[in-house]
């Protein structure tokens, strides 16, 4: 019972290899940390809630009306909505910022990956060459 493979040339199964199942890896991580990094920062969370008051510290008004009681309230109302704003817009300047780092070097990691077989055989033909030379 001799079971017949079809043979490949390693050359051959090593480009598919690295240029067709390994790059769909990386595009599949690359896409995964993307949204890694869009729900961490929950940045449509923060905009869809960019003027609620900073951990909903607010002040209610309650039912007797005192002018500098109400004045109180509504002034630190809006002082915790101008915090919440505040920190709310420095959470997703990190996030884009994050997300831009996210691009650009899962841009290097691709170039980088399908450089890598020409940077290792220049590599190694200087290296060759340079120590021919001393």
């Amino acid at each position: 019972m001799w079971q017949t493979t079809e043979r490949k040339s390693i050359f051959l199964t090593w480009i598919n290899w690295h240029y067709s199942f390994i790059l769909q890896e990386i595009f599949w991580a690359w896409k995964n940390i993307f949204r890694f990094n869009l729900y961490y920062f929950s940045i449509p969370t923060l905009l869809s809630t960019l003027f609620s008051p900073w951990r909903r510290y607010n002040f209610s008004y309650g039912k007797r009306i005192s002018f500098s009681e109400t004045i109180e309230n509504i002034s630190f109302n809006i002082f915790s909505r101008i915090v919440g704003m505040i920190m709310r817009i420095l959470l997703i300047t990190f996030g884009i910022f994050s997300q831009i780092l996210t691009i650009l070097f899962g841009t290097v990691v691709v170039f980088l990956w399908v450089f890598l077989p020409i940077i290792i055989t220049l590599g190694l033909t200087f290296s060759i060459k340079w120590l021919i030379l001393i």
